[in-house]
């Protein structure tokens, strides 16, 4: 069947404070009735985003220790310190996601699972869920073999405390980190690609019915410790995951989905770099660094990948053909058709970027669905109102047209049955 996924900014149309949640949201957990209303037209969500930097760089572009480094905003791209995934700057309370020691719940894990588990109790029925590593705000490079195997560890973890239905990865500067001395970013990537995959068949499958039995004990047991006028208060959120965990248990245990999120240009022919630009569009005097980075990571990792997500936006003034990207990745890159997301940025763009318009993009959908792609995305689910205010109304009516005109459906199996959250509160129906 066909996917409509949509990316989570997971600091728009958040609270920063519960005194009802554990944690107390410090890492922001998704108002509800917004969240609940926004992700309805989709069939899968990634949470975006999980971070190997301990210190967040939106406004960086280029890495000072690559010794090709020309651009004027680059900063400093350091070796991960090989021991927490971050949510925030490393110097916010609560900012580190796990740790090799991590046994119990953190504030950033409570605020991944409360949106899995409205994803999964949606009360339009479920949706796929993974957890998003790296954007580009992330500028710290795996940089070895040693490194990758740890990262794969670590986010076996996090999709088994957050019960996600897997990792997204979308490393944006796999390029300059590769030109840093000493560092072999694509070996160390690839060998993180193909660890996940092995964490997921050999330790967090095995494990999930057994430790969401244990979380209900654990959540019951957290809930009985508490004081009687906060057991009150904080009653539905408990009830609603005890609730979780009991449906987590009793249905299958997920396919843990892989994917890898890349540019467009991932794939290119050899001396035409640009085939697919449109008649009258920009053509670059000098061709992009990143040209055919997907070569030198889907050949090594492909058989662990499950979908490849493609970004078709923040290309400057370049009009592009989508359906030639598409075939790109098809006849260059060996990727079946089948695991191949279309992704879409309406309304404003970073880089310069211009949207192609909805018409295009309902077009390229009806391409999508009459070929056999497997679907398209969206960035984002829930742009910034401050950022994006074009965005915050196109991107949900884009997402209507997606969801009409590609009818997606559960992937992989059969869908699990969950209890139907209320739309306004998120916890259980009163």
């Amino acid at each position: 069947g066909s996917e409509v996924l949509g990316y989570l900014e997971d600091w728009v149309n958040v609270k920063w404070w519960d005194n009802n949640i554990p944690g107390n949201c410090e890492m922001g957990c998704f108002e509800p009735k917004p969240y609940l209303t926004s992700v309805k037209p989709y069939s899968s969500l990634n949470y975006g985003f999980t971070l190997l930097s301990e210190r967040l760089a939106p406004s960086q572009d280029g890495c000072t220790n690559s010794p090709n480094n020309t651009k004027k905003a680059a900063g400093p791209c350091p070796v991960w310190d090989g021991t927490s995934i971050w949510m925030a700057n490393s110097s916010k309370p609560g900012a580190a996601l796990i740790t090799e020691s991590t046994t119990t719940m953190t504030p950033g894990m409570v605020s991944i699972r409360e949106a899995s588990r409205m994803a999964k109790m949606h009360p339009d029925g479920p949706k796929r869920f993974k957890v998003t590593l790296g954007g580009w705000s992330d500028y710290a490079r795996i940089g070895n073999v040693e490194n990758a195997q740890k990262v794969a560890k670590l986010l076996g973890q996090v999709t088994l405390w957050t019960f996600a239905d897997g990792i997204d990865i979308d490393m944006e500067h796999l390029t300059p980190f590769s030109t840093i001395p000493g560092d072999d970013e694509f070996e160390a990537f690839t060998t993180l690609l193909n660890s996940i995959k092995k964490e997921f068949k050999e330790t967090v499958t095995p494990q999930w019915k057994s430790f969401a039995t244990g979380q209900v004990t654990a959540l019951q047991n957290a809930f009985n410790a508490l004081p009687g006028w906060q057991q009150a208060a904080m009653k539905p959120y408990y009830d609603a995951n005890i609730k979780f965990a009991q449906e987590v248990a009793s249905n299958d245990v997920p396919h843990l989905e892989l994917s890898y999120t890349t540019r467009f240009n991932a794939f290119v022919p050899e001396g035409n770099p640009y085939n697919y630009l449109l008649p009258g569009s920009v053509v670059p005097n000098t061709t992009f660094a990143t040209d055919n980075e997907g070569r030198r990571v889907y050949p090594t990792a492909g058989d662990s990948i499950d979908t490849v997500n493609v970004m078709i936006y923040d290309a400057g003034p370049l009009k592009i053909n989508f359906t030639t990207i598409m075939q790109n990745f098809v006849t260059i890159g060996k990727v079946p058709k089948e695991k191949l997301n279309v992704g879409f940025e309406p309304g404003e763009q970073a880089a310069g970027g211009i949207w192609e318009g909805m018409e295009a993009d309902k077009k390229t959908a009806h391409y999508v669905k009459s070929n056999g792609y497997l679907g398209c995305f969206i960035w984002s689910v829930n742009p910034s109102p401050i950022t994006n205010p074009n965005g915050t109304v196109l991107a949900p009516e884009l997402a209507n047209n997606l969801n009409t005109i590609l009818q997606p459906t559960w992937r992989f199996g059969k869908p699990p049955t969950f209890t139907k959250c209320d739309p306004s509160t998120g916890y259980l129906p009163q």
